[in-house]
């Protein structure tokens, strides 16, 4: 039997596409974005008309705060300090610096902003999955048997990993899995390649930033304790490398407050041990989007039908 294994947006992605059941088994946050950006790229439109009537391409703008410059266009060798701030190196994947682009290109539904449509595909996705979706207390998993331990345990035949790598290790208790790793990516122990990162969300209310996002989407920033402040309605998203401790950021209140993990070298691994690893933090790989993840679940797709086929063909 093949299985889903988390409870986030990835989880919930990967289920629906490939048509698998869910177990549902949590270690990441909301803030942690295993799928990375809240938007639907342009490039799954017909996956998302497929689903909705009324989609378009639509973009957004972002605007740029070089150390204190401000700017509607991107500053030269702007990418280069906002890379070393983010992930502590200039030489950084193309599709990282994607994300510094002026425009974002996204699909929207009926209308909707990017987080409004993102959020709307993903209801609908799970009114589907959750009809099937397994709820079960796991304490494990044996590697060798192909089963989860838990109440009840599950054998499975395919198991896909939407959860973070480090708690996928874990619930291995032989060590198998973190063995692996360390040996095949010539790691230091079973140190993942991180640096703290801290998330708040506020709420909009200074006249600037008021200003700003009836513009802007986003402003990315350099020589600033943040490095990318996203705006939506009535509140926005700092996203910091440092913790801040103040009761508000540039006049704005912080309602909440995460701690979470920007990765500094990816790792990218599909598959350990027999299991498929799919997400930024259960592959350990920064530039995750929803379409890189759509383009891995259709490669799996086809890997599980050729699978049983060859299956059928042996019996």
């Amino acid at each position: 039997m093949k299985y889903v294994l988390g409870y986030n947006t990835v989880s919930y992605f990967m289920a629906y596409v490939l048509d698998i059941p869910l177990i549902k088994h949590k270690t990441l946050e909301e803030l942690d974005r295993n799928h990375g950006a809240d938007l639907i790229p342009s490039n799954l439109l017909q996956f998302t008309s497929n689903i909705f009537k009324d989609c378009k391409i639509e973009e957004y703008e972002r605007f740029y705060n070089d150390r204190g410059r401000f700017t509607s266009k991107q500053p030269k060798n702007f990418h280069n300090l906002y890379s070393l701030y983010t992930r502590g190196k200039t030489n950084v994947e193309k599709s990282y610096l994607n994300q510094l682009e002026k425009y974002q290109k996204y699909v929207s539904i009926n209308g909707l902003n990017a987080e409004d449509s993102f959020n709307a595909l993903l209801e609908k996705i799970k009114e589907s999955v959750n009809k099937t979706i397994i709820d079960n207390q796991l304490t494990g998993i044996d590697i060798q048997e192909k089963e989860l331990i838990g109440q009840p345990d599950i054998k499975f035949t395919n198991l896909v990993s939407t959860i973070n790598l480090v708690d996928l290790s874990e619930l291995d208790k032989s060590g198998a899995i973190r063995k692996s790793i360390v040996k095949n990516y010539n790691l230091e122990g079973f140190n993942l390649p991180h640096n703290d990162k801290f998330i708040y969300c506020c709420k909009l209310e200074s006249t600037e930033d008021k200003t700003l996002a009836g513009i802007y989407k986003q402003v990315l920033a350099t020589g600033q304790p943040y490095y990318r402040k996203t705006y939506n309605k009535d509140s926005m998203l700092y996203e910091c490398m440092r913790n801040i401790y103040n009761k508000q950021i540039e006049g704005n209140t912080i309602l909440k407050y995460s701690e979470t993990t920007q990765i500094s070298d990816n790792l990218n691994i599909g598959r350990s041990l027999g299991i498929d690893l799919i997400g930024k933090f259960s592959q350990w790989k920064e530039n995750t989007t929803l379409d890189t993840i759509y383009n891995q679940c259709m490669e799996l797709k086809e890997f599980y039908t050729i699978g049983e086929n060859n299956h059928k063909k042996v019996f």
